[in-house]
């Protein structure tokens, strides 16, 4: 019988997490050569190769998926019998990423509750557009990642609905002119679903704000020269729903979402998944 070696089926989870040898190389804090060894090492002892090329990259063999479940079973039987029995936590690398239009205060309440009672895990944090996270998660990009979207996809956890809302500097008066200024950019979730519904209303609009991150429109609309759209229940600073009593059409509520990728991080992101639910929940209350 031949021993299997922890660290060659941590490189193992690493390729799979990452989608490339290297990505993985730089995450274990080891050379390329170093890694490529490894994977060699689990090639002789199956007598099976765990990598095939793809394109211009490689990808697990099949053989090699199926010795990856297992081979997680050993790994974490691994790090637990080294906690109990030394006290030393191990240490795991969680790459989040998060929407960049809602929940600031709230998300970071969950991100330090997670961070208190999870003191080995490192938090490595990043915003984006929705269609961009779930575009970089597919890239192996993120363990976790945050989305507003309006279904619920397949590989989707669904954490809540909330209600979107028309919203305008306090005490507003551009929501009152015609056309309206809108400011929103293009590019967000909400912009074409906004527009849709104001055309179908028969209300002219036009851009009063040029593309940019949801700081830019937040201070356009804080500043009244426009309107935006944002979930209810989030209070944002110099920014109320406007009560335009019919006058601007309803929208439709959006639905917040979590994906966690496969891979060696896959139970602390589901974790991590929890905390951000009951932010989510706060949120979700508060809008109703």
């Amino acid at each position: 019988m031949r021993n299997l070696d922890i660290a060659t089926l941590r490189s193992l989870q690493a390729v799979a997490e990452y989608g490339a040898v290297t990505r993985a190389a730089d995450a274990l804090n080891m050379t390329q050569s170093a890694l490529s060894m490894q994977m060699k090492r689990l090639d002789e002892i199956f007598g099976q190769p765990m990598l095939v090329k793809q394109g211009r990259g490689v990808v697990l063999s099949d053989f090699a998926v199926e010795l990856l479940i297992e081979g997680r079973k050993l790994v974490a039987l691994n790090d637990a019998i080294i906690s109990r029995f030394t006290g030393a936590r191990s240490h795991t690398r969680l790459r989040v990423g998060l929407t960049s239009d809602w929940l600031f205060a709230k998300v970071a309440q969950a991100v330090r509750e997670f961070r208190q009672d999870n003191e080995g895990v490192g938090l490595i944090i990043n915003d984006g557009r929705s269609k961009d996270l779930r575009e970089q998660m597919r890239r192996g990009e993120h363990d976790v990642i945050l989305t507003t979207e309006f279904d619920a996809p397949p590989g989707a956890i669904h954490l809540a609905k909330i209600d979107l809302a028309w919203f305008g500097a306090i005490g507003s008066q551009s929501w009152k002119e015609r056309p309206l200024p809108v400011a929103n950019s293009p590019h967000c979730a909400y912009y074409p679903v906004g527009m849709a519904a104001l055309e179908k209303a028969g209300i002219e609009t036009y851009q009063a704000v040029a593309d940019g991150g949801s700081d830019t429109w937040k201070v356009t609309a804080a500043a009244d020269l426009g309107v935006t759209i944002l979930p209810r229940g989030i209070n944002q600073a110099g920014l109320e729903p406007i009560e335009h009593n019919g006058a601007l059409p309803p929208l439709p509520p959006t639905w917040l979402n979590v994906y966690v990728a496969d891979g060696p991080a896959r139970c602390i992101a589901a974790d991590f998944a929890g905390y951000l639910r009951r932010a989510v929940c706060e949120v979700a209350a508060a809008a109703a």
